[in-house]
C-alpha cells in the first residue's frame, strides 16, 4: 500500500487503532455477559468450556494488547520511513543539483585547461622564437667583433708604420673601423633588446605553465568532486528505493495485523456469543429443576400438613368418644390424665447470628520500596499514548516479596497481557466499604484463589511480567467494585 511523499500516517493509525479499540471493547463486554450470567452448578461439559473459553479470552486479550502494540510500532515505523523518505529525496535533489553544477565546471575546467595549454604553446613558441633572435644576433656581433679586433689590433697598427700605406688607404680602414663599431653598438643594442625579449617571454612562458598546471589540477579536483557527487547521488536513489520499499512495507504490515486481529477477535466473539446461549440454557434449565424441586417439596409439605390434620382430627374425634362413655372409677384421673397431655409449648431458640462489619485497620505497603509512578494520566512507558494509569508504582527490585496489604480471600489469579502475572485479594468490608486490592506484574505467586491470607503474608514476588519496562509492582484498589486511587484513602 503506497502513499504520496508527505502523507500524514494519523488518518491510518486513528482507523486502525479505533477498529482495534472496538474489538477490545468487544472482548471485555463478552467476558463480562459471560461472568455476569454464570451461577453455581455442577461440573459439566459446558463448566469446562466456559473455563477453556475465559482462557481463551484471557490469551486473545494478551493478543489484542499485543496487536495493539504493534500496530503502534508499525505505524511509527512508517511514519519513521516517510521522514526518512522525505530527507532522502531532498538529499537526492541537492546531490543531483551538485552533480549538474560539478558536471558544468567540470566543462568550465576543461576549456580554460584548454585555453591555459595553448596559451602555454604560444609562450613556449615564442620563447624559442626569441632566443633564436638572440642567436643570430649574438652570431652576428661575434662576427663583427672579430673582423673589428682584426682590423684594429696592436701588429695592425706596426704594419701601417712598416708598410707603404698612404693616406687614402688610412682614411678607408678608418671609416671602416667607425663602420663596423657603429655596426657593433647596434648589434648590442638589438642583443640587449632580444635578451628582455626572451626573459619576457620565459616569463609568460612561466606563468603559463604554472596556469596550466593549476587549471589541471582544479580540473583533476573537479573530476573527483563530480565522481562523488554522481556516486553519491547513485547513492541516495537507492537509499530512497529502500526507504520507499520499507515505508510500504510498514503500512501493509500495520494493516495486516489489525486485520487479522480483527478476524481472530470475531471468530472468538462468536464462539463467546454460542457458549454464552448454552450457559444461559444450562441456568434456565436449572431454574426449572429448582422450582420443580420448590414445587414437589411444597406438595409433600402440604400432603404432611393434610396428613397431620387428620391424625390430629382421629385423635380428638377419639378422645370425645372416650370422654362421653363413663368410666368404672372417677378418681380424678381424667384431671391428672389432662395434666399429663397438656401440649408442651417448643422451646424458641434465637439462631440469628450477628453480621460482623470488619473495623478500621491500615492497609500496610506491600513492598518497601519509594513510589515511581502515582495513579492517574500518565504517557504510557510502553505503548506511547495517554492513558489512565490505574495504580500506583512501586519501584521494588526484582524478586523482592509482596506481602498482603491487610487480611482477606485470594479472589483472583491470573495472566494479562497488559497486567502480567495478576492477583486480587478480597478484603471484605472494611468502614462500610467493599475493598479489594490488586498486584501485578510479579514473577510468580505462591498464593492460591480461595486462600485465606493474613496482612504482611508473602504472595508473590516483584517482577517484570507483561507491559512493563522494568521491575515493579503496579498497586490497585477497588473500592465498592470501582477502581479507585489506592494513596486516596487506604494507604495514606
Amino acid at each position: 500500500m503506497k502513499r504520496e511523499q508527505g502523507s500524514s500516517p494519523k488518518p491510518v493509525r486513528r482507523q486502525l487503532t479505533t477498529r482495534l479499540a472496538r474489538g477490545i471493547v468487544a472482548a471485555a463486554c463478552a467476558v463480562t455477559l459471560v461472568c455476569s450470567t454464570w451461577t453455581p452448578a455442577t461440573a459439566d461439559d459446558l463448566d469446562d468450556r466456559k473455563e477453556q473459553l475465559k482462557q481463551e479470552m484471557a490469551t486473545q486479550a494478551v493478543a489484542v494488547d499485543e496487536a495493539h502494540a504493534s500496530l503502534n510500532s508499525a505505524v511509527q515505523a512508517a511514519a519513521d520511513a516517510r521522514a526518512q523518505l522525505a530527507d532522502a529525496k531532498a538529499a537526492l535533489a541537492a546531490a543531483e543539483s551538485a552533480q549538474r553544477e560539478a558536471e558544468e565546471l567540470d566543462a568550465q575546467r576543461e576549456k580554460e585547461l584548454a585555453a591555459a595549454e595553448k596559451k602555454l604553446k604560444q609562450a613556449q613558441a615564442d620563447v624559442a622564437a626569441a632566443k633564436a633572435a638572440l642567436d643570430s644576433v649574438n652570431k652576428r656581433l661575434d662576427e663583427e667583433i672579430l673582423v673589428t679586433t682584426q682590423q684594429n689590433s696592436g701588429l695592425l697598427n706596426l704594419a701601417l708604420i712598416f708598410s707603404d700605406v698612404d693616406a687614402s688607404n688610412l682614411n678607408q680602414r678608418a671609416q671602416l673601423a667607425d663602420t663596423l663599431f657603429d655596426s657593433s653598438t647596434k648589434q648590442l643594442d638589438e642583443l640587449e633588446m632580444r635578451r628582455l625579449a626572451l626573459e619576457d617571454a620565459q616569463a609568460e612562458a612561466d606563468a603559463a605553465e604554472k596556469a596550466a598546471t593549476e587549471a589541471r589540477q582544479a580540473a583533476a579536483d573537479q573530476l573527483k568532486a563530480s565522481q562523488d557527487a554522481t556516486q553519491e547521488a547513485e547513492d541516495l536513489k537507492a537509499e530512497v528505493a529502500r526507504l520507499s520499499k520499507q515505508r510500504d512495507a510498514a503500512e501493509v504490515a500495520a494493516t495486516d495485523e489489525v486485520a487479522s486481529e480483527e478476524q481472530r477477535q470475531r471468530d472468538l466473539e462468536a464462539e463467546n456469543s454460542s457458549v454464552e446461549k448454552r450457559i444461559q440454557q444450562r441456568i434456565a434449565a436449572e431454574k426449572k429443576a429448582a422450582e420443580e424441586k420448590a414445587a414437589r417439596e411444597k406438595a409433600e409439605r402440604d400432603e404432611a400438613a393434610r396428613q397431620k390434620a387428620a391424625r390430629d382430627k382421629a385423635a380428638r374425634d377419639k378422645a370425645a368418644a372416650a370422654a362421653s362413655k363413663p368410666s368404672s372409677s372417677d378418681k380424678g384421673s381424667s384431671s391428672s390424665s389432662g395434666s399429663s397431655s397438656s401440649n408442651k409449648k417448643p422451646s424458641s431458640s434465637s439462631g440469628g447470628g450477628s453480621s460482623s462489619s470488619s473495623s478500621s485497620r491500615d492497609f500496610i505497603y506491600p513492598v518497601p520500596a519509594r513510589i515511581t509512578s502515582q495513579y492517574g494520566m500518565r504517557l504510557h512507558p510502553v505503548l506511547g499514548y495517554w492513558k489512565l494509569h490505574d495504580g500506583t508504582d512501586f519501584g521494588a527490585a526484582c524478586n523482592t516479596p509482596i506481602k498482603a496489604a491487610a487480611d482477606g480471600v485470594v479472589s483472583e489469579r491470573y495472566y494479562n497481557g497488559g497486567y502480567g502475572n495478576r492477583l486480587m485479594i478480597d478484603h471484605g468490608k472494611v468502614d462500610g466499604y467493599y475493598v479489594t486490592t490488586g498486584y501485578n506484574h510479579a514473577t510468580r505467586y505462591v498464593v492460591s484463589v480461595g486462600q485465606r491470607v493474613s496482612q504482611g503474608q508473602t504472595i508473590g514476588y516483584v517482577g517484570s511480567t507483561g507491559y512493563s519496562t522494568g521491575c515493579h509492582l503496579h498497586l490497585m484498589v477497588w473500592q465498592n467494585g470501582s477502581l479507585v486511587n489506592p494513596m486516596s484513602k487506604w494507604f495514606r
